[in-house]
């Protein structure tokens, strides 16, 4: 946080989550009830810094409403993190339907943060890892997870259903914007498109966690979406940490965006998403960020007097 000039971060352990005991529900809702206590221990002992998303524990939708609604109402969670899919199980499935409609009516706007894990195949009961390549899953496949799930719950209407749910997209969207025209184009709803395009551009958020803003984001802009919708987000420490000052240089240099927009993405977006989530957010000039432990969090950076965002390095 303070090699980037973020004073604020909103954290969450990546994937895959609680889901590390694969097919064993007990485990699965204990180990997410563990990361969710030690996640609100470090908020305790830095209020000032941080607040985080709780996991659950689906595919076990009715344990998963318990512990959002634990981990929301009484160690004071931020928002949701969801993986791209449970246990081989995208998050459009019917299965899910109560949990996301369960969220949906709570009293406040809930906030899901949705990040790539490990594609699978089941075969025979079993789970089997479907990534096709030699490389890390990591590298780029995580990009393809983010589409195969963004179009699931576009295709099912899940995102359109439950209005109450902000969503917060890292990587800029992955490989989910160059896939938009293809996928709803070729839908025979003539409403699909305008209606889903308008969720993109309102109720989705773009995190720049990772080389994104070199070139990747033009791609996600040319949909419309707005200044307003972008935040800033790292991968640390889930990927190298040198690699993060090229990442913050590039969104700092992008001719894709204004000086007006820098502001916007390092700082006021988040305040605007979160607002009395974050305990800081009536503080005048609060820096926050997303960041994954294996960490995921959302930090808004400083601001300067001058209205312009700091230029940092490591």
């Amino acid at each position: 946080m303070a090699s980037e000039g973020i004073s604020y971060s909103v954290f969450s352990f990546s994937a895959p989550g609680a889901n590390v005991f694969q097919g064993s529900e007990t485990l699965t809702i204990a180990l997410a009830r563990l990361i969710n206590e030690q996640s609100a221990a470090y908020v305790r002992s830095n209020p000032d810094k941080l607040s985080f998303f709780a996991v659950v524990p689906l595919p076990y939708t009715s344990a998963a409403i318990i512990e959002a609604n634990y981990a929301l109402d009484t160690l004071g969670a931020a928002g949701i993190f969801l993986t791209s899919n449970f246990e081989g199980t995208y998050l459009g499935n019917a299965a899910f339907t109560p949990f996301f409609s369960a969220m949906n009516d709570r009293k406040e706007k809930q906030i899901f943060f949705i990040h790539p894990s490990t594609p699978y195949l089941k075969i025979d009961n079993k789970l089997v890892e479907a990534n096709p390549t030699p490389y890390l899953t990591g590298k780029i496949e995580f990009y393809f997870e983010t589409a195969r799930t963004l179009e699931d719950l576009t295709f099912t209407q899940t995102i359109h259903n439950f209005t109450n749910i902000d969503y917060i997209i890292p990587h800029v969207g992955g490989a989910f914007p160059s896939t938009i025209d293809r996928m709803l184009k070729s839908d025979p709803s003539p409403t699909l498109y305008n209606s889903s395009l308008a969720i993109y551009q309102t109720r989705f958020w773009w995190d720049s966690a990772g080389p994104t803003y070199y070139h990747q984001v033009s791609g996600l802009l040319a949909y419309g979406i707005p200044s307003t919708q972008l935040l800033f987000g790292t991968d640390f420490p889930y990927v190298p940490s040198f690699t993060q000052a090229g990442s913050l240089e590039a969104i700092e240099d992008s001719t894709a965006i204004t000086a007006e927009d820098r502001i916007l993405l390092f700082t006021n977006n988040s305040k605007n998403l979160f607002g009395s989530k974050i305990s800081n957010s009536n503080d005048k000039t609060p820096k926050l960020s997303n960041a994954r432990l294996k960490q995921k969090s959302y930090l808004t950076k400083q601001e300067l007097q001058s209205g312009e965002p700091r230029t940092t390095s490591n």
